[in-house]
């Protein structure tokens, strides 16, 4: 059988899967391993036989679930009686039908990660099965215990591709492998991929790539493009909360016509009806509508065209005025020789908080803090303007690869 899995030079075939499916009588249902071929495989057994499944960060700090997790659990594998399978076919079915429920936590972006429970359905929604699916190999560039990550895994398995490993690799390594494998696509964060700039030489191999889980450019695009000259590029929405529910060409994206009747506008804020969400006691519902919290602007009301601006809880407030760090951010981005960029505010007793941005210059920039102060007082108002910029060597993430906000 073909590989389905490569690791730090270690490479698994959909054989090797079979086999542990069919050799194996337990699996753990709260699993928390840094092997991600040990954690695919027994999300598969779970899967594969009606088992539900806690995914859990291999360096999890158990104080950040606030003990709705019991740790005496983790790692304590549990008997069931395995269904034979003859083919990874018979596995793909029993997934697709599977009644399993997986529960995932929130990034925690801007606070504490959130238990989110969702059905194979959640994951499955977005994923394209056929010939022309066939025989693509992915860069596997999400954290796989988060929505993101299965989601790719889902596209993946189901249509016996293969997966690459890049996770939390340095830009040389995710060339490297790329070259090595002839990846043909990736799916990543902004950040992920404003890590492998500039652009030194084109990758062939690559058809597609994927941006979603962070607010992006023309600019990145633009450069992206040049490296992988053959790729057709698109971005995705995707929440913890709902999985993937949009897809866009750049940065504008449409409500699909079958589910216009899901999803309202109220404030510019983005409603989700109940029936698209996973289940967690966190969520409260106003007339069976979710606050997603982010903020769209529209293009195009009648035909659902809309862009998103930014999300309400990062709207920061400077002496009255409500200031978008994705706006900023995006301006500072535009420069040329700043990488990657961070906008947050400090609090502070007169203006209640004061603009501030950590910048990441390119490799060889020499741009200094009153050129990049130029060039924004011609393009922002001042209120926009970071009182306080700082030049840094690297920025905080997620575990899924996102900026950390402060």
């Amino acid at each position: 059988m073909d590989t389905f899995l490569i690791d730090d030079g270690r490479v698994y075939s959909y054989e090797n899967l079979l086999s542990f499916l069919n050799n194996n009588s337990s699996y753990f249902p709260l699993y928390k391993t840094e092997c991600i071929y040990s954690l695919l495989a027994n999300l598969v057994m779970a899967l594969a036989n009606n088992k539900p499944l806690v995914l859990l960060d291999s360096d999890l700090n158990w104080s950040e679930l606030e003990d709705r997790v019991d740790k005496a659990l983790v790692n304590v594998s549990l008997p069931l009686c395995p269904s034979v399978f003859h083919s990874m076919d018979d596995v793909i079915s029993a997934i697709q039908r599977s009644q399993s429920e997986i529960t995932i936590f929130t990034s925690g972006t801007t606070g504490q990660p959130k238990k989110v429970t969702h059905t194979i359905p959640s994951f499955i929604r977005s994923v394209r099965l056929g010939d022309k699916y066939e025989n693509q190999i992915w860069a596997f560039a999400y954290n796989p215990t988060h929505m993101a990550g299965l989601q790719v895994f889902f596209q993946v398995f189901m249509n016996k591709n293969t997966l690459v490993n890049i996770f939390g690799k340095s830009r040389n390594e995710v060339f490297a492998f790329v070259d090595k494998y002839q990846i043909t696509h990736i799916s990543a964060t902004p950040t992920f991929y404003r890590l492998l700039l500039p652009f030194e030489r084109e990758y062939n191999s690559v058809v597609r790539v994927t941006f979603g889980g962070e607010k992006s450019n023309e600019r990145l695009y633009d450069s992206i493009k040049k490296i992988f000259p053959f790729a057709k590029l698109n971005n995705v929405y995707a929440s913890t909360e709902a999985g993937s529910l949009f897809a866009a060409k750049g940065d504008c994206f449409q409500i699909p016509r079958e589910l216009y009747n899901k999803f309202k506008i109220e404030n510019d804020e983005l409603l989700i009806h109940k029936s698209l969400l996973g289940k967690s006691d966190t969520f409260e519902f106003e007339d069976d509508y979710y606050h997603s919290g982010d903020l769209i602007e529209w293009i195009d009301k009648k035909e659902g065209l809309f862009k998103f601006k930014s999300r309400k809880n990062e709207l920061i407030n400077i002496g009255g005025y409500k200031v978008n760090p994705s706006e900023v951010e995006s301006m500072l981005l535009n420069i040329d020789g700043v990488q990657q960029v961070l906008v947050y505010g400090k609090k502070n007793s007169v203006l209640g908080y004061v603009l501030c941005a950590d910048i990441v210059l390119a490799h060889n920039s020499h741009m200094t803090e009153i050129d990049i102060r130029e060039y924004l007082q011609e393009h922002l108002q001042d209120f926009k303007i970071p009182r306080r910029i700082r030049f840094v060597d690297s920025m905080l993430l997620t575990r899924t690869g996102k900026l950390k906000r402060i």
